[in-house]
């Protein structure tokens, strides 16, 4: 399964990205992982097609009014077995 590794910067923070993030996935059916960064921006791994990545990305810039996605950096791209959940790390 493609699995993506992504950067997102914005106000992403502190406003409940992670949880919009992680329960949209869920709903998606999408494995992967979200992750505060020290430099305030956010890590994004998620396991869809590059066609899906991006309606995901598209959804979760709407799902939550509070959250400014300003940029989405693709950090890399590889084959990975499939993982059946999306975890919110800490």
């Amino acid at each position: 399964m493609l699995t993506s590794k992504l950067r997102i910067s914005g106000r992403v923070q502190g406003v409940g990205f992670r949880f919009h993030c992680s329960q949209l996935a869920r709903q998606w059916h999408l494995g992967g992982s979200v992750k505060n960064e020290a430099d305030g921006s956010v890590s994004l791994v998620l396991q869809a097609d590059a066609q899906t990545r991006e309606e995901f990305l598209q959804a979760l810039e709407k799902a939550n009014p509070y959250a400014r996605i300003d940029q989405v950096d693709l950090i890399a791209e590889e084959d990975l077995d499939f993982k059946d959940s999306f975890e919110t790390l800490y």
